[in-house]
């Protein structure tokens, strides 16, 4: 889908002066924004739903005033008066609202999820102040920088735990970020009182970050307040805290307002239009002709949106074309952590935007695995050491790889992939989708997956295909038939967007397997030449065989011997797939070398229940049809992995029950 971008300018290097009757115009436009958008819900124009900042436009209007060419602004779901403070066209995003073409993000993100050069929201409460400290992280690394990113979020927010993950990083780091609490006293219809303990600025100074607060709706007063925070992180490259204690004078959303009608009208004496409008008529200026002109473009907005087409398009793009890529055979005897520490220190070196981030990262340990030793001694500045923040590492590595850096985050157990689940599901995959490919975030996670070491439940499970159905993740796992190393630089310097990169605690010490001639071992082999390319493995020089076996990752060594088994023992001949694409499932290269063949058994250590195998057999069940062939799915059984070594034994699969749920279909 292409999205009309007429209508969207770029931000100035300050899109507004900062006098009486500039603030004036910008809190006006604003509250006449949300008005109409009220309106429209109204009269069944607009669909699904929006959250008004009526009564908060002060906040959004001062500190636009101070943003600079290069600043980024990270916002929640009540983010208008933000992206309308930011530079943001009332044009554009009445059109988004709309549904139109002509619309921000062309009608894919709605109310809550815009994008515009380096202005970013979502819908979902916490995950942008991690993405922010990651903007902030990218810029830190330029010595000579300026730019602050500044990130708003609500009093509710501080519920989030990933809020102080960050918190905590930004401190540590001296990140330049400016984190913003709008206290609008109510989260949805919770009082503050009733779901935060404490004291807001006291939750940032526990980490060492000097926090502010004041008790305004005046947009001159609190433009001297931004002023001074701004100019702190510019010139101190150093986080601050502020808390504007405000109130919401509209619904949470359309029209879901339970409080006191009394309790509104009492803030409403404090509303920041008035105030705004009083600074301009005591500096002598004339409110009339900036309504009118505002209320002007308003209309106009509405009726170039009214206008304008439907949005409608591809949902999903076709992928760039790429060059075809020499398949990365493994030519040398290498162990899988050598490898995969080569590709890693090739990547740092063909690119300075590359850099990496987890937990105990530096040498002389170089992670849990020993994959990243002896990297931070020759990249000392892009080896970045994490506190233990799952969620933190990817929100930052998201937030860096929206401003261009190429962030390769570990995270130490595959296990613990899902504390940083809502940043890959609802951030990092859908950023480049939202904005029609305008954001991208070239971000690699990795992460060791798998059992067989007595490391028990909760570090030893293969949870990948959890990942799977995640529309714009791309998820490649390693395996000793290609040369890991090179699957995880190409990863690394060829993304354009998130990619999980999955690894094997139980390959990680052994050699992988050499290519000679066309052979690995008794194997003859091909492969397709894509960058994650699928192998085919064959014992009978790719004759008709009895059946085809796919696995991938940690399995393939026991698939390998199994096959090798069965045509001895059982005069079996079974071929051998590994795809090292896990998603989006390699369907025509997998249904390819599958061919005919009347069997198909998928191995996996995962779960059988909704697992990778299951789509597998699915796929080729749809790109064959007509075929008529058997399948048998082979993986773990359906409970925790223990830790005891027999009852480890018994659950993860093994090449006897293999060979066993083979010969049992033949």
């Amino acid at each position: 889908m292409t999205i009309d971008s007429s209508s969207k300018p770029q931000t100035a290097a300050r899109p507004y002066s900062a006098t009486p009757e500039a603030l004036f115009e910008v809190v006006a436009l604003i509250r006449a924004f949300e008005e109409e958008t009220l309106r429209l819900f109204s009269q069944g124009r607009l669909r699904g739903t929006t959250h008004s900042c009526l009564g908060q436009e002060a906040t959004a209007a001062a500190a636009g005033a101070c943003l600079e060419q290069g600043d980024i602004v990270f916002a929640p779901h009540r983010c208008h008066g933000h992206f309308l403070a930011y530079g943001g066209a009332p044009e554009a995003l009445f059109a988004e609202l709309m549904g139109r073409t002509t619309g921000v993000c062309g009608g894919r993100g709605g109310s809550q999820h815009l994008h515009l050069n380096r202005f970013f929201s979502s819908g979902v409460q916490g995950g942008i102040v991690g993405n922010a400290v990651g903007a902030a992280l990218a810029e830190s690394f330029n010595q000579d920088g300026r730019n602050v990113a500044v990130v708003f979020l609500g009093d509710g927010t501080l519920g989030q735990g990933l809020v102080y993950e960050s918190l905590n990083f930004a401190a540590l780091r001296r990140l330049p970020i400016l984190f913003v609490v709008e206290n609008n006293r109510y989260a949805q219809t919770t009082p503050v009182g009733a779901a935060l303990s404490g004291s807001m600025t006291a939750r940032a100074e526990a980490f060492g970050i000097p926090a502010h607060e004041v008790e305004s709706n005046d947009a001159l007063e609190l433009l001297s307040v931004f002023r001074q925070r701004f100019a702190e992180v510019r010139d101190e490259r150093a986080p601050r805290f502020q808390v504007i204690h405000t109130y919401r004078l509209g619904p949470h959303s359309k029209g879901d307002d339970f409080r006191d009608p009394a309790e509104i009208e009492q803030w409403r004496q404090r509303d920041p239009l008035l105030l705004a409008q009083h600074r301009v008529e005591a500096a002598g200026g004339i409110v009339s002709s900036i309504v009118a002109r505002v209320n002007r473009r308003i209309a106009d907005a509405i009726a170039a949106a009214d206008a304008a087409p439907l949005a409608v398009g591809d949902l999903v793009p076709s992928p760039p074309q790429q060059s075809a890529l020499p398949v990365p055979w493994v030519a040398e005897d290498i162990t899988c952590v050598k490898s995969l520490n080569r590709g890693l220190q090739q990547a740092l070196e063909a690119n300075p935007a590359v850099f990496l981030m987890g937990e105990d990262l530096l040498d002389p340990y170089g992670g849990a695995f020993a994959v990243t030793r002896g990297l931070s001694t020759c990249f000392p500045e892009r080896v970045v050491a994490s506190p233990i923040s799952e969620a933190g590492l990817v929100a930052w590595g998201t937030g860096a790889a929206l401003l261009g850096m190429r962030p390769v985050v570990e995270i130490m157990f595959g296990d613990f992939l899902a504390l940083g689940a809502d940043q890959l599901l609802n951030h990092a995959a859908k950023y480049g989708w939202i904005s029609g490919g305008a954001a991208t975030v070239p971000m690699v996670v990795r992460t060791p997956m798998g059992g067989g070491r007595g490391y028990g439940p909760t570090h030893s499970q293969s949870i990948e295909s959890m990942f799977c159905g995640i529309p714009g993740l791309t998820v490649v796992s390693v395996s000793p038939v290609f040369d890991c190393g090179e699957l995880l630089r190409r990863a690394i310097l060829l993304t354009e967007g998130p990619v999980l990169f999955i690894e094997y605690k139980g390959l990680y010490p052994k050699p992988l397997a050499v290519c000679r001639d066309g052979r690995i071992g008794p194997f003859q082999v091909r492969a397709t030449d894509g960058r994650y390319p699928t192998a085919h493995l064959s014992l009978a020089a790719f004759e008709s065989p009895n059946a085809v076996l796919i696995a991938y990752g940690g399995s393939v060594p026991l698939a390998m011997e199994a096959v090798q088994r069965l045509l001895m023992e059982h005069e079996v001949i079974v071929d051998l797939i590994v795809p090292s694409l896990l998603a989006p499932v390699p369907a025509a290269d997998i249904a390819a070398f599958a061919g005919r063949t009347p069997l198909v058994a998928t191995l996996e250590e995962g779960q059988k229940p909704c697992g990778w195998g299951a789509e597998i057999v699915a796929t080729l069940a749809e790109c064959a049809r007509g075929v008529k062939r058997d399948f048998v799915r082979v993986a773990a059984a359906p409970c925790p992995v223990p830790a005891a070594e027999g009852l480890e034994k018994q659950a993860l699969p093994t090449v006897e029950r293999l060979m066993a749920a083979i010969l049992g279909r033949i």
